[in-house]
């Protein structure tokens, strides 16, 4: 009896052994093989990202991202359009596309995080010399809208345009603003804050505002690329992204660098 008992206790030993092993392999195999995250975003959507000199990124959600990944693991930036940088994302050349919002299409080569990195009210700017009744999208029939290329809404807004209404991209938020003042649209729609905040730089000829109700409230995560050794942190970043909103530091981070981005700093 006392033999068996020595067998088993032996036995339970080396499971244990070997389960503390494997477990104590799988961290550091993620890391060996993601000691550096490739990452992009958009370059002209402050304060949650944007770029000064063409080589590096600023902004909220850099900052958020150097406080989520694991110790040891470094971000290094990629700096190409938009579009250009959800294509390099679906081919695994990108490991991570940072302050996006979740859709079924890019769900399809994006493991995104579970919880959110920022919120991201969006909404349609106009002229403020230009009124028209604006309570529900279908208002909005008639009417020539503006977008940069790449965005998507969310809310079911992005099958309702394609279908309801007339839209047009434009390569970036400057060129939609500068088409809005020039009345070649009649609105522009992008989120709120990144709105804001690029108004406040870059002044138009006409004052353009914010219209209510938002277009859609959806909430911004962080997409790892399905083809990346990197992909295995979502979970991860997840956990740490959830314990930094429970402390409110997103919000304190937009509120951080959008008055950094309209001081120039």
């Amino acid at each position: 009896m006392r033999v068996r008992t020595i067998e088993l206790l032996t036995a339970l030993a080396l499971l244990l052994v070997n389960a503390v092993g494997s477990g104590a392999a799988e961290k550091p195999a993620v890391q060996d093989a993601c000691r550096t995250v490739v990452y992009s975003t958009n370059p002209q959507y402050p304060p949650y990202d944007w770029s000064k000199d063409g080589r590096s990124f600023d902004g909220a959600s850099i900052e958020l991202l150097n406080m989520v990944l694991p110790p040891g693991v470094s971000a290094k930036p990629a700096l190409f359009p938009w579009k250009r940088s959800m294509f390099l994302a679906e081919s695994g050349q990108i490991d991570l596309l940072v302050s996006l919002r979740i859709t079924p299409e890019r769900e399809r080569y994006l493991v995104f995080t579970s919880h959110r990195a920022f919120p991201n009210p969006i909404v349609l700017f106009k002229r403020k010399d230009r009124n028209f009744p604006y309570r529900q999208w279908k208002d909005l029939a008639g009417l020539k809208g503006g977008m940069s290329a790449g965005d998507t809404f969310g809310g079911g807004f992005d099958q309702y345009w394609r279908s309801n209404l007339h839209m047009e991209e434009a390569p970036s938020m400057q060129e939609n603003y500068q088409k809005l003042d020039s009345g070649r649209i009649d609105y522009f729609v992008t989120s709120l804050y990144a709105g804001q905040a690029f108004l406040a730089k870059h002044p138009t000829s006409h004052e353009i505002v914010p219209v209510l109700p938002a277009i859609s409230t959806l909430d911004i995560h962080f997409g790892f690329s399905r083809k990346s050794p990197c992909a295995p942190l979502a979970e991860y970043v997840s956990n740490r992204l959830r314990e930094l909103d429970a402390k409110g530091v997103p919000q304190k981070l937009l509120k951080k660098h959008l008055k950094r981005y309209m001081e120039g700093s």
